[in-house]
């Protein structure tokens, strides 16, 4: 591996490390509810990071994208539309 190649994963790698950071701190300087929308925003853009870089998907062609994007798509379509069925009929007696 280049030093070129090497310093792309350094940099990539200190913004995972700068985003841990920033996950860290919102949870004990933000209002809850706020801190998790965060860290959920912060953990979306981190597995994107890794996804893209670290296992070379920014190379693929667009079909891949869509491969995996179609059915997850499908996958929060249902999580939100079963949600309160989930929540309302699992606190019934």
């Amino acid at each position: 591996m280049n030093s070129a190649h090497e310093r792309h994963y350094l940099i990539i790698w200190l913004w995972l490390v700068a985003l841990v950071l920033v996950s860290v701190a919102a949870s004990s300087l933000l209002p809850k509810k706020q801190a998790l929308a965060l860290i959920f925003f912060i953990a979306i853009v981190k597995a994107l990071l890794v996804a893209r870089n670290y296992m070379h998907l920014k190379n693929e062609k667009a079909i891949y994208y869509a491969i995996v994007l179609v059915p997850l798509a499908f996958v929060v379509i249902f999580l939100f539309g079963l949600f309160p069925d989930f929540v309302y009929h699992a606190t019934k007696p």
